[in-house]
């Protein structure tokens, strides 16, 4: 297995998939079970590469934050953990509102067809009304 790439790291930087295997010291194909797992964000690079944003692998704890620029804050590293958690609370509350709205929007249709009965019921009994009154 080839060593870790030398050089400033950010945590913003996309990688391709080998340069990733290297920094969590697995194989290609581990990188693209994380990255499968976790619905991982992807670019793609030189030679149709996919690249990987080496933050999210950091936030995953695949990769050391100890690969960074030694001049990036802590707090950046902590405001990123918590910005991922707060988009899994996100995806949660969105997953549940469409449940609900799709809850709604079956009880909209079932009262648009009671509506439709009840016009019909309505239009055969002006029709009655008026024969009688003729």
């Amino acid at each position: 297995m080839a060593t870790a790439p030398v050089g400033r790291l950010d945590r913003d930087q996309w990688i391709d998939r080998k340069t990733v295997a290297t920094l969590m010291h697995r194989d290609e194909a581990t990188v693209r079970r994380v990255q499968r797992e976790n619905d991982l964000p992807t670019h793609t690079g030189p030679n149709n590469t996919t690249l990987l944003r080496l933050g999210d692998l950091i936030d995953l704890g695949r990769i050391p934050a100890s690969v960074l620029d030694p001049e990036i804050a802590a707090r950046d590293v902590a405001d990123a953990i918590a910005l991922r958690k707060e988009l899994e609370e996100l995806r949660r509350e969105h997953a549940m509102l469409l449940g609900k709205l799709g809850a709604h929007q079956e009880t909209v249709d079932l009262l648009r067809a009671h509506l439709a009965t009840q016009s019909a019921f309505i239009a055969d009994l002006r029709a009655v009304r008026t024969g009688q009154a003729a």
